[in-house]
This record gives structure tokens, C-alpha cells and sequence, in this order.
């Protein structure tokens, strides 16, 4: 399968559609770095033939470590919330609960069968399948951040730091996910393609990403936290995220406009950027208002598998 290069200026302006490979973009919005301590400004085109939305020009990629500090939460993790920090945590194992339902309920797995999860980075997913199901698991990541000195607690799953094109073709997983990955990725129809080859005939593919074609996203406009800018690169919606795994070999066998992720965060992150927080300190002090929020928004999430509220997850099979 031949996968069309991206031309790239080399102010990394992309002069293509990373999904369709058209001409016919525009700049749709521009809006300052967030959980970063400088304001820079930076744009985001439309395509118009598949309407996908992407960061163009894109931060070089050995710059995009800088937007990776102090000011980034989640590489501060659960102890960012000071004393809440182990009610914070227990909300992370209920998520990769979720997640692990979500691989049940679309393959059947055996204790010989291979879980993949591109971008693991705090393995917790992966520990968790592990403990549940008994089969092999691998964690691809660009940094050993998520889990560096934790070597002795997820002793029993295989982490590796690299890209997917360094896995070896023959991996044959019989489930791989994606869990708020492909959005940060800087070539998905390539590595897409690539995992075409890596697969069997029956792996499962499992995507999780903010759905552009969402309330909160045009609640919050250049607010929004799905922007994630500049580590986001890429804002699917349900049309060209098909088109995309169609151009790559996969077919979409279910797509959800929710996902595992609560879409509280979202709105949480996206009225913390509007407020201008600053996302080093100690959170202690928003935990209360949080929780309060996240009570007043429990009425709205009931109603989030017919309305996106900015989550969507696709589940994938090979053409």
C-alpha cells in the first residue's frame, strides 16, 4: 500500500491534507499554547474537501519536548493533587476499567493473546489487563517518563521507548489501542498503514480521540482544551476519521460519539484555560470547586451517547 509523504516547507508548514491530501485548507482558528507558561500563538487549518482540522505550521518535533514541563498535568500526574491525590487515582483505575471492558466486549482474549497500546504512558491500562485477563501486553512510548523507576511495579508488561514504525512487522497483536494518541501523532496515515502490516487478520483496532464535532468544542471555542496546543496536531471528526482508516487499510466497524475519557475533564480543562490558570501549582485548592462542577455536569453526561460532549471511540477491523 503506498502512503503519500506530506510536503512539509522547512517552517514544518504543511502544504497537504494529512487525511486527503488536498490543497484547499484555511486557517479555521488560532489559539495560545495551553498548560504552558508562554502564550504563544499558533493556527489551525481546515481542509476543505474532508473538513479535517490540524496545526499547521507544526512545532519541530525536537522542540515539542519544551511543551512538556512542570506545567503539562498529566506528566505531574496524581500527587498534582497534593492530599485528593489517591481519590484521584481510584478515578484513574475506574477509567482503565472502562477500558478494559471496551477490549473485552470487541475480542475475545486468551492468556497467549497480545494487547498493544501505542502511547501507553502511565502503564496503568496495561497493569490492568495483565491482572484481569492473563494475556501478553506491550506499551509503545516515545518517553519512559510514565513509567521511569517504576520498573519493579509493572514488572510483568513489556515497555518499550520508540515509534511504531520500530515494530517489528511480524508482532501479530490481537488488540491495539489508542487511547488520546493518534490526535498527537504527526503522521496517522502512515503509522496507521504501518499497523496494517503489524496486525493479523483479526486484530481488533481501538481508538479514543476528541471528537471535533462536539458541543464543548464550539462551547469554548479557541478555550477548548481539545486543541491540547501544540501537542494536538490533529482534530478528527466522525467523516474523516473513517476516511483516514479506509486510506490505511482499516474499516470502521463501530464509531461512538463518547468515549472511556469523562467528558467532564474536558469542559474542566476548557473553563480552566478560559479562567488563565496556572497549571504548575499545587490543585489542591480546585478540587472542591471540581467536584462541585463535575455534580452540576452529571445531568448533562447521561445524555452523552446521543450528544457528543467532545469524546469519540472507534473500533477498527482490517479491510
Amino acid at each position: 500500500m503506498c502512503v503519500n509523504s506530506l510536503t512539509k516547507t522547512s517552517s514544518n508548514q504543511i502544504l497537504n491534507c494529512p487525511v486527503c491530501q488536498s490543497t484547499d485548507m484555511n486557517s479555521f482558528i488560532k489559539t495560545r499554547a495551553q498548560m504552558h507558561d508562554r502564550k504563544e500563538i499558533f493556527n489551525f487549518d481546515q481542509c476543505g474537501q474532508c473538513e479535517f482540522v490540524f496545526l499547521n505550521p507544526r512545532v519541530s518535533e525536537d522542540q515539542l519536548k519544551h511543551y512538556y514541563t512542570s506545567y503539562y498535568l498529566p506528566y505531574r500526574g496524581t500527587s498534582a493533587w497534593g492530599r485528593y491525590s489517591k481519590l484521584v487515582q481510584q478515578n484513574q483505575k475506574k477509567m482503565d476499567t472502562k477500558r478494559l471492558n471496551v477490549v473485552k466486549a470487541n475480542n475475545k482474549i486468551q492468556s497467549n493473546s497480545l494487547i498493544l497500546d501505542i502511547g501507553c504512558g502511565h502503564p496503568s491500562f496495561l497493569q490492568q489487563c495483565h491482572k484481569a485477563l492473563g494475556c501478553k501486553t506491550l506499551g509503545l512510548d516515545f518517553s519512559d517518563e510514565g513509567w521511569r523507576g517504576q520498573t519493579g511495579i509493572f514488572k510483568n508488561i513489556d515497555l518499550k521507548v520508540g515509534e511504531i514504525k520500530d515494530l517489528y512487522p511480524d508482532l501479530n497483536p490481537d488488540v491495539i489501542t489508542m487511547w488520546h494518541y493518534l490526535e498527537h501523532d504527526y503522521t496517522p496515515l502512515e503509522n496507521l498503514s504501518y499497523l496494517r502490516k503489524v496486525a493479523h487478520p483479526k486484530t481488533t483496532l481501538i481508538i479514543e480521540i476528541p471528537n471535533f464535532a462536539s458541543s464543548s468544542r464550539k462551547k469554548f471555542g479557541a478555550d477548548w482544551a481539545g486543541w491540547h496546543t501544540p501537542r494536538h496536531t490533529s482534530l478528527f471528526s466522525p467523516q474523516n476519521i473513517s476516511l483516514l482508516l479506509k486510506k490505511s487499510g482499516w474499516k470502521v466497524k463501530d464509531l461512538h460519539t463518547y468515549g472511556t475519557m469523562d467528558p467532564y475533564l474536558l469542559e474542566w480543562m476548557s473553563r480552566m484555560e478560559r479562567k488563565n490558570i496556572e497549571w504548575n501549582k499545587n490543585m489542591e485548592d480546585e478540587f472542591v470547586s471540581f467536584v462541585v462542577g463535575m455534580l452540576k455536569y452529571f445531568p448533562k453526561k447521561l445524555k452523552e451517547k446521543s450528544s457528543s460532549l467532545g469524546i469519540m471511540t472507534v473500533i477498527a477491523e482490517l479491510v
